[in-house]
């Protein structure tokens, strides 16, 4: 390689990581630079995290905790319950989630997904986690079957869910494509994505106490009171 080719390409690549730093400053986030800030935010959580302390999450108390109710068509998450009913003991805003998968129909898993999922007074909407998986249908048919649950759990609750996704997953598969408005959960660790998003989650990388290892970090995009006008 040249040396003026090398030297550009270093220079490039150095603009181009410095703001991707700027960009996100929240990849390695403390819990005492969201309180300086005054962030609203919240952490989300599976049966990956194991037990969690509940009084000692308590301390550094988000301002919800989203929790992993339900995957595909048969599976419920083994702390699901358990979780549930111990953030509500500890006077956490609590959601739920489903995680959805494409080897069964939108209407099936929402159908399982309502079966399962706690979701009471004071609770955040429901949420549907779509993500890329290893092999992916075609365009056409993710955005059926994805539009197809969202269909079943509004008409059920009343309520529309929240659409969780990576960024990338909104550019190809659901920007332009939802006729029916959807808040939208947006998770980009770059840089806060260019999206009208609800939820942003920012980083993996939060320690909190309660909980062994990081944990997901996600920011509201309004007020406290905005985000109680959102709970059932």
């Amino acid at each position: 390689m040249k040396p003026f080719v090398r030297l550009f390409l270093f220079l490039f690549l150095f603009i181009h990581y410095s703001d991707g730093q700027a960009a996100n400053k929240y990849r390695s986030v403390t819990v005492q630079q969201i309180r300086a800030e005054g962030k609203i935010w919240g952490i989300d959580l599976s049966h990956h995290q194991a037990k969690v302390d509940w009084v000692l999450l308590k301390k550094d108390k988000p301002h919800f905790v989203y929790l992993k109710a339900t995957e595909g068509s048969t599976h419920i998450d083994r702390l699901y319950h358990e979780n549930y009913t111990a953030a509500r003991k500890a006077g956490l805003t609590v959601g739920s989630y489903h995680f959805f998968s494409y080897l069964s129909d939108g209407r099936t898993q929402a159908a399982h997904f309502l079966q399962f999922a706690r979701y009471k007074a004071g609770d955040m909407p429901l949420v549907l986690d779509a993500e890329f998986r290893g092999i992916m249908p075609s365009a056409d048919k993710v955005r059926a079957e994805l539009i197809a649950f969202l269909k079943a759990v509004t008409t059920k609750t009343g309520r529309k869910p929240i659409i969780y996704c990576d960024y990338d997953y909104y550019l190809k598969y659901l920007k332009g494509h939802l006729k029916n408005e959807h808040q939208l959960w947006i998770c980009d660790y770059r840089e806060q994505p260019d999206a009208k998003w609800l939820i942003w989650q920012a980083t993996d990388q939060l320690r909190i106490k309660g909980v062994k290892g990081k944990v997901d970090f996600n920011i509201f995009n309004g007020t406290k009171k905005q985000l109680t006008r959102l709970l059932k």
